[in-house]
């Protein structure tokens, strides 16, 4: 008598980003992706597998396009729209994402209550109950199989959001907490298939003596008993097994962001004649859904076509007029219109002596004309707000030296590469930056040169203040940067700088009511007009060497197409 078979499919998405509907609301055109395609796969497979599959989401849902900035900034009245479409669409669980939890406590609790399935988070634990904030796990039963998810948030929060925000809760490492978790479903649920959900890359990604931001690999080799991992947080697609300790084979799938695909999991069980499952197999796939479209998709466009029109009412909202096009481009070979235009509005909001800030992505620009709302998304990705610190003027200039450093490399000729570029991880044909152009802060409110001849740590002289007075490494000033930054993200405050987490925290002097992009906003409608230009404040020398690596790069990053806007690069 042979063995009866069970089937499951578990399909997943990660890292959506704001991307609900196939519309490009920052640029005014139908656009791929979006959980309106994610609707239309899933509402196909549900009539083909009825009852045994299982829809799943691995985090940072609620931040990214003018979608996610309306529905939580502009709709605090009514439910939340982003719980709405995921209930539509029939997720079953997911896990909270780092930038779900930067929107705050009052949406990302509005959210989780409104949303007819568990998000998960078994290591961001309550400190006044001890135990966990999210619920940490969730058991399934399909065709009479058990099956848990344990879900898990990257603990690098602390270090990245502003404690007002995540306030009352600790992050635990993922593998410790993992551990306990596993020991914890394995002996009260006894499920036939455990299933990871992780918002942590695979590897890579910061590390320091308190955090690990990407531990999923270090979690599938040693904590015994996930059957599968779905993973997110790092952007990248990916499919591989890592090999437990123990010799089991563990599956982790990454489907990549914006829902472009969808990674589509088949597991077939052998159930013995006791009724258990004896083994089972899995086979994995990534499925593109960027252009699908079928009868679900209109539904699903007609269900949401009220908050669709809203969202894009919003986003075309002309605010103001610039003079001359700007171009994300010209920040990586000097001062440029684009970074001294958030530059200004941060000294102007915060009131401080210096600006730190960095491109938020690769190659987007603005063309001359009337500025809308959407425009301002691609002058600023997120929803960061401002800080002001005290620093030393060698902890500034130790700051900017670490910034340098990731950016460009030390040439010894004119013939030599200047910017540290290698081929982008998400598309190896196309020449990217080695390291990530959120980290690539310069300075405003001081006029400086980097000298691509010196090497690390002596890339940086600055010759002194905008107001003409002299920087003197022993003085203190007052610098703007983002929450992010401010926290620790990019840790050019703990290793450039030099600080710790504590000292960081106890130079903070204030810290801004809003997000950057509000602020952005108002900047532009009080201005009007506006003729962005580069301050020309600070340089890369010996220009004649700059110049010729600088028509050769521009032609290795760029070429001679048009510049359109890539958010491959984009902060996890």
């Amino acid at each position: 008598m042979s063995a009866a078979k069970k089937h499951l499919k578990i399909i997943f998405t990660t890292d959506v980003h704001g991307n609900y509907f196939p519309y490009d609301f920052r640029h005014g055109h139908w656009g791929k992706g979006s959980l309106q395609r994610v609707h239309a796969f899933v509402a196909k497979e549900v009539q083909e597998n009825p009852g045994n599959m299982l829809l799943i989401d691995g985090g940072d849902m609620l931040q990214g396009e003018p979608t996610a900035y309306y529905f939580n900034n502009h709709c605090e009245n009514s439910r939340h729209q982003v719980a709405d479409i995921c209930n539509y669409i029939g997720y079953d669980v997911a896990v909270i994402g780092n930038h779900d939890i930067e929107m705050g406590k009052s949406i990302f609790d509005k959210y989780v209550e409104e949303c007819n399935f568990p998000i998960l988070g078994a290591n961001a634990v309550n400190i006044e109950t001890g135990e966990p904030y999210f619920q940490p796990y969730e058991v399934f039963y399909r065709q009479g199989l058990k099956i848990a998810v344990i879900g898990f948030i990257t603990p690098a929060i602390p270090h990245w959001i502003p404690k007002a925000v995540w306030k009352g809760i600790r992050f635990e490492d993922i593998r410790e907490s993992a551990e306990k978790w596993m020991k914890h479903v394995r002996e009260e649920e006894n499920p036939d298939f455990v299933i990871g959900l992780l918002h942590s890359g695979m590897d890579e990604g910061i590390v320091t003596p308190e955090y690990k931001e990407n531990a999923t690999r270090e979690t599938a080799e040693n904590v015994e008993g996930f059957d599968l991992i779905l993973y997110g947080h790092d952007h990248a697609s990916n499919m591989e097994e890592v090999t437990t300790r123990g010799g089991h084979n563990v599956p982790c799938i990454n489907p990549g962001c914006y829902a472009y695909s969808v990674a589509v999991v088949d597991v077939d069980f052998r159930i013995n004649e006791q009724g258990k499952v004896s083994s089972h197999e899995t086979q994995c796939a990534l499925n593109y859904i960027g252009t699908l479209h079928n009868q679900h998709a209109n539904s699903y466009r007609r269900h949401f076509s009220y908050p669709f029109h809203e969202v894009k009412r919003f986003a075309s909202q002309k605010i103001g007029t610039f003079l001359n096009r700007v171009d994300v481009s010209e920040a990586y070979f000097g001062s440029s219109a684009y970074i001294d235009l958030i530059q200004s509005l941060q000294l102007k909001v915060s009131g401080a002596d210096l600006s730190f800030t960095a491109p938020l992505f690769f190659n987007a620009s603005i063309e001359a004309g009337d500025i809308r709302v959407s425009n301002l998304f691609d002058l600023y990705r997120f929803e960061d707000h401002l800080y002001t610190l005290l620093l030393t003027g060698e902890e500034i200039k130790n700051y900017l030296e670490m910034s340098y450093a990731s950016w460009i490399q030390q040439m010894h000729s004119p013939n030599d590469p200047m910017l540290l570029i290698s081929p982008m991880k998400s598309n190896p044909e196309r020449m990217g930056f080695k390291n990530f152009i959120f980290n690539f802060d310069s300075a405003a409110g001081i006029r400086y040169e980097v000298d691509v001849t010196k090497p690390e740590g002596e890339k940086v002289r600055i010759l002194g203040m905008d107001n003409g007075k002299p920087f003197l490494m022993n003085e203190t000033y007052t610098v703007a940067m983002t929450a992010y930054r401010a926290n620790g993200g990019g840790e050019l405050l703990t290793k450039g700088a030099g600080l710790s987490k504590e000292e960081m925290d106890s130079r903070i002097l204030s810290v801004s009511k809003y997000d950057i992009r509000h602020y952005l906003m108002e900047y532009v409608k009080e201005l009007g007009t506006i003729n962005p230009q580069p301050k020309k404040h600070w340089r890369f020398i010996p220009e004649d060497w700059v110049a010729q690596a600088t028509e050769r790069e521009r032609k290795i990053l760029f070429g001679n197409a048009s510049v359109t806007p890539d958010t491959t690069e984009e902060r996890p």
